[in-house]
């Protein structure tokens, strides 16, 4: 039950910040889907044991492929689809939670988890990078097949 609940907010969020950022009204679905798509790769993993920072980049890796994808599908650009897909793996609460112990003077949990939300921001930001690379060396050597043909 959790799950779907997650699925249906991470639906809902990806698809108002595509509505926020004025993605084509066409591609709004597609928007949402690809935060859901992201979400789900980020709850299963845990169950075969990966860790949040493993998660993190594997979920993001597949928002930027589905984005690439997508934008080739639809004929718009891929960041329509990733900046949307991204939103609900950002470590928003981790980071307030990391602020809350500065202020609170516990300076080694501060510490602790802002470099816990950093590692996560930097799982995002390598998925992404990945993603498209993975895509772009694809393309490339489907279209140097067509050419030595």
């Amino acid at each position: 039950m959790v799950l779907l609940k997650g699925l249906g907010l991470s639906l809902l969020s990806s698809m108002a910040w595509g509505l926020l950022f004025n993605v084509p009204v066409r591609t709004l679905l597609a928007c949402g889907f690809a935060g859901l798509t992201g979400w789900l790769v980020f709850s299963i993993l845990p169950y075969f044991g990966a860790e949040v920072i493993l998660c993190t980049f594997a979920a993001a890796t597949t928002v930027s492929i589905l984005s690439q994808v997508l934008s080739v599908w639809l004929r718009v650009p891929s960041t329509n689809f990733s900046v949307a897909g991204i939103i609900p793996l950002v470590p928003g609460s981790l980071a307030y939670k990391a602020m809350l112990a500065f202020v609170n003077g516990q300076y080694m949990e501060g510490i602790m988890l802002a470099m816990q939300t950093a590692m996560v921001a930097g799982a995002i930001a390598s998925g992404l990078i990945l993603g498209i690379s993975l895509f772009t060396i694809w393309r490339g050597a489907r279209h140097a097949r067509k050419r030595a043909q």
